[in-house]
């Protein structure tokens, strides 16, 4: 029961860290580190691993999330302008081959900023070429956790039990699984 109650906290306080957009970086990298802790079996206070794993990665979190938002607007924006152009094929390949680099960036950049001491731009590259050398864990990270996120979208009349799920459990779960996962992708990186 103490590690649900902890992921049930661990999910409030990332939401209440995100609220200002800018921060969401800084909050998923605290998440991340919280967790990875609790899965790893070390008891602690969850509240206070979090706040101190937020402050440490404050600057870096902050500056990988700032330079990978501009890229998340610019996706969701084109997202109509392709799905009216389906026939533009040059332009459907371009935004499909940058949707998935910004995935890869995604699915790791968070995991190797709570689990490496490195700069932001290097995170960032070390994120796109984990995903890439590791292509079946990344897959399958990809595939699992972005199955609530798919249920939530394509499910909008089952809008109370989904919003009940992201604002307590959802974000902790799917970091959970993430950090299963890239778990065991950083052991080849001595992590």
């Amino acid at each position: 029961m103490s590690l649900v109650g902890d992921i049930i906290l661990l999910n409030v306080l990332f939401i209440i860290t995100s609220i200002p957009i800018i921060t969401v970086g800084v909050s998923l990298t605290a998440l991340y580190a919280s967790l990875k802790k609790r899965i790893r079996g070390h008891e602690s206070y969850a509240a206070r691993d979090y706040f101190k794993y937020w402050k440490e990665n404050a600057r870096n979190g902050l500056i990988i999330w700032c330079v990978l938002l501009p890229f998340l607007l610019a996706m969701v924006v084109f997202t109509s302008y392709i799905a009216n152009n389906l026939e533009n094929l040059p332009a459907v390949c371009a935004y499909f081959l940058l949707f998935l680099i910004l995935l890869f960036i995604l699915t790791y950049a968070f995991p190797l900023q709570a689990t490496f001491i490195n700069t932001p731009p290097r995170i960032l590259l070390n994120s796109l070429l984990t995903a890439l050398s590791h292509l079946p864990y990344t897959l399958a990270l990809i595939f699992i956790t972005s199955i609530p996120v798919c249920l939530t979208l394509y499910f909008p009349r089952a809008f109370y039990f989904t919003c009940a799920y992201w604002l307590l459990l959802g974000f902790s779960i799917n970091t959970s699984i993430s950090a299963v996962i890239t778990g065991k992708v950083f052991k080849h990186y001595n992590a």
